[in-house]
């Protein structure tokens, strides 16, 4: 009697310790969504705040603990979240996630060389099939990295490489070719948006995108056609369309543009000194110093009914180099301030 009484309290026991600890698991799960659903929401301090019940309730379970890991560095708290993540690596080293918090760690501690060597070993790491995406992610956090550190080599490197690594990936393209143009990568940016352009049939905003990168490498024909297809593709692109006309703009004045006739470039160059005259005029840029002795050999140039044409582009030349830059129109902008900036960018080369 007393066995039978000893084998019901086991049993009763038994089951009430499995339905406690399945009840755990339950509210761990349930606080391991909420937390999920908080850090979507950008609700950092609650995701932290669910994330630590959940680890209370499991804390044998190592994504529950990478997870709270995460949020803490989401929050700025490193050296909370470091014991975490350094307990998933040891068990797995080369654990794709975890050195991707690392990473992270890293960085906000201000030790970039070894948050490098850390996203490299994200981005090498082992990842299940539903974690491609957070690759991905390490791949452009490096590049973040990079860019933030002004380490321009390494950035053009890392960008090139995210290029190639994902040739099927529209968004991962533009992106490369995007973050190219804006560090001023214009040659790699435009060979990389045109790879864009001829291998997607919907290659979203290359088109334009590439008209900037040519405008940027003073490949006006190319930046011409470019923003024109754009346009044609999109006829809201009111940037594309502006690009066009700056574009149109250069080629029309532009006096160094080959096949050339003599008259066309004598009427070029005179436009353009008789622009900057003027402004030398404006600008009391004449006044003082070598200015003033520019103005007159201006003034008999443009008088003379054919003038030598190396003549009045060396006098251009001079004028704009004394014409402080306010004085000048935007190059961005304006064609004539274009063209006038290149004349004096290529003498520099």
């Amino acid at each position: 009697m007393v066995a039978a009484s000893i084998v019901l309290l086991w049993i009763a026991a038994s089951l009430l310790a499995r339905t406690a600890h399945h009840q755990r698991m339950q509210r761990a799960t349930r606080e391991a969504t909420r937390a999920e659903a908080a850090t979507a929401a950008k609700r950092g301090r609650d995701a932290v705040a669910f994330m630590r019940e959940a680890v209370v309730l499991e804390p044998n379970r190592p994504e529950y603990r990478l997870a709270l890991a995460k949020a803490l560095v989401t929050v700025g708290q490193p050296a909370e979240a470091e014991p975490y993540v350094q307990e998933a690596l040891r068990e797995e080293p080369v654990n794709g996630e975890a050195n991707l918090v690392l990473a992270r760690i890293l960085d906000q501690q201000g030790n970039r060389t070894e948050a490098e060597r850390a996203f490299y070993r994200a981005i090498y790491g082992r990842w299940p099939t539903s974690g491609q995406s957070l690759r991905t992610r390490a791949r452009l956090e490096l590049v973040d990295l990079y860019r933030r550190s002004g380490e321009r080599g390494r950035l053009r490197a890392a960008l090139l490489e995210l290029s190639t690594a994902f040739p099927g990936d529209r968004a991962l393209q533009l992106q490369a070719g995007r973050d190219l143009l804006a560090a001023g990568f214009s040659d790699d940016a435009a060979r990389q948006l045109r790879v864009v352009v001829e291998r997607f049939a919907d290659a979203g905003d290359a088109l334009s995108l590439l008209a900037k990168a040519e405008f940027a490498r003073r490949n006006y024909v190319d930046a011409y056609s470019a923003a024109s297809r754009a346009v044609a593709r999109d006829g809201h692109d009111d940037e594309a369309a502006a690009l066009r006309g700056l574009s149109a703009g250069v080629l029309g004045l532009d006096p160094d543009q080959p096949r050339l006739s003599s008259r066309e470039r004598l009427t070029r160059l005179r436009v353009l000194l008789s622009h900057v005259r003027t402004r030398m005029g404006r600008c009391d840029a004449g006044k003082t110093g070598d200015g003033d002795s520019l103005l007159p050999l201006i003034d008999q140039w443009l008088a003379r009914r054919s003038p030598d044409a190396d003549l009045g582009r060396t006098l251009l030349e001079g004028a704009v180099r004394r014409l402080p830059p306010a004085c000048l129109p935007p190059p961005e902008t304006d064609a004539i301030g274009r063209v006038l900036a290149d004349l004096v960018a290529e003498r520099r080369r």
